[in-house]
């Protein structure tokens, strides 16, 4: 067993310094807990107080009834070590230290971050933090944060490590928002223990996810970074947002987590060696995310765009190229075909893209995308719904899904003329739905550069 499960599906939890004051985030912690709903024993520990939340309170976590296998610690900085210590003498399995003023902050308090890691790494017990915000795991219901925010989601098969915990409090909110089905979170803060590769090579194992997201500022332990990503991206698409690429987001970081970033164009590369896909946008780390959920990898390059506006068309055509993708022209004999069989306007463009001119019955459209997933000539397709009526009809989304299905083709949608419209009907169908031609063309490119990397180490998966 992996030690690193004992911080997301302990089977019982210790809040050092829980508290009833809703001010305090030991108050946080515990209340979010329960009200996830976790199952297991929930210790307060907090020797100033008889009882929290209705619950008996215990002054120390040796003290508690029985052994613990994970400890939160939210107390001030100057007691945490103290806690630390208290923590391994009692056995415990994982520590979650939110508690900030390490070495984000001060010498004094690098030193104490130190010591933290030295003692942790003696013992044997991962650790998250210091300054961090907090753990998730979805299916055991035990949601350990400091947020306010209420995060609510059915268990999916997306693991997200954030080196930011606000930042990735907020994009875990916007990925529940949009569809995408988390397996579990962590705010990974200064990394004084346990470190990015840790995770990753952790949520690499782990059966219950199927895609990693990552939001970086720097890598303590890079040379480390990149065997785990090389072999983890041979199973599972990994998604990272890598921030501190300008001196000015490198000082922030500095800052922020107390580490000291790179070249970016250093990160970039490495990126690339161990088939990571980079993004620059929090939109792009969900949108892309959602795609390898839901999608199969595109067996090459080639591209169709498909939809009713050549301005989409237009838009879309030209990001998939600026991207290295290739939207090829479309056979005589594919041509033929649609003209013959789907009643498409004279004055519509199907040399690709398919441009059908403002002709909103979907059939002409469905049936062309029928004629061009199974043609063999493309890889994968780009379209653009359409904006009446709206919701699109639920037989027009069926029969996009069942061509999906039966082609075997990446189908990425877009919908493009509102964005509370895309995710209205996200929520109608299984397809990955975008706002905008540069989002889904920037997703089907992600798509296509992790295919590359799996076809390059004789990993691509059966389809």
């Amino acid at each position: 067993m992996n030690k690193l499960a004992y911080l997301f599906e302990p089977r019982s939890v210790a809040v050092v310094g829980a508290s009833d004051d809703p001010t305090k985030y030991g108050n946080r912690v515990m209340q979010s807990i329960i009200d996830a709903g976790y199952e297991w024993p929930i210790y307060p520990v907090n020797p100033t107080m008889p009882k929290v939340l209705g619950r008996l309170c215990f002054p120390t976590v040796q003290s508690l009834p029985e052994p613990v296998e994970l400890a939160f610690i939210v107390i001030p900085a100057r007691l945490a070590l103290s806690a630390v210590k208290d923590c391994i003498a009692a056995n415990v399995k994982g520590i979650v230290i939110i508690t900030a003023g390490f070495g984000e902050v001060s010498e004094e308090g690098l030193e104490a971050e130190a010591e933290i890691a030295r003692l942790c790494s003696q013992a044997g017990i991962p650790a998250v933090g210091p300054n961090c915000m907090g753990v998730v795991c979805f299916s055991q219901h035990m949601i350990g944060t400091m947020t306010m925010d209420r995060l609510e989601g059915e268990p999916g098969d997306t693991a997200f490590i954030s080196q930011s915990g606000t930042y990735g409090i907020t994009t875990l909110n916007q990925g529940l928002t949009a569809g995408v089905g988390f397996s579990k979170f962590v705010s990974s803060g200064n990394e004084a223990v346990t470190k990015f590769s840790d995770y990753l090579e952790y949520f690499g194992e782990d059966d219950a996810t199927r895609v990693i997201m990552g939001y970086i500022e720097s890598l303590k332990d890079a040379e480390r970074f990149v065997p785990v990503a090389i072999e983890v991206s041979k199973k599972k698409p990994v998604v990272v947002m890598k921030f501190g690429r300008t001196g000015a987001g490198t000082r922030a970081a500095a800052s922020h987590t107390g580490a000291l970033a790179g070249s970016h164009d250093v990160y970039s590369a490495a990126f690339k060696q161990c088939g990571v896909i980079e993004v620059t946008r929090t939109q792009d780390l969900v949108n892309t995310a959602m795609a390898f959920r839901t999608q199969p990898l595109p067996k090459g390059k080639r591209m169709a765009v498909a939809g009713i506006s050549g301005g989409f068309a237009v838009a879309a055509a030209d990001y998939i190229a600026e991207l290295g993708l290739e939207l090829p022209v479309f056979s005589q004999e594919l041509q033929d075909r649609m003209r013959s069989s789907t009643e498409v306007p004279p004055f519509a463009s199907i040399k690709n893209p398919i441009d059908l001119s403002a002709e909103v019955r979907p059939f002409p459209l469905l049936k062309c995308l029928e004629l061009v997933m199974n043609s063999g000539e493309v890889d994968g397709v780009v379209m653009g719904l359409w904006s009446w009526p709206m919701p699109p009809a639920d037989e027009s989304l069926r029969a996009l899904e069942k061509l999906q299905r039966e082609s075997g083709l990446p189908l990425l949608l877009c919908y493009y003329a509102s964005r509370s419209g895309a995710e209205m009907i996200q929520g109608l169908t299984s397809l990955p739905v975008y706002g905008t031609p540069e989002e889904v063309s920037q997703v089907m490119a992600g798509l296509s550069q992790y295919a590359d990397y799996r076809r390059k180490t004789g990993t691509f998966p059966k389809q």
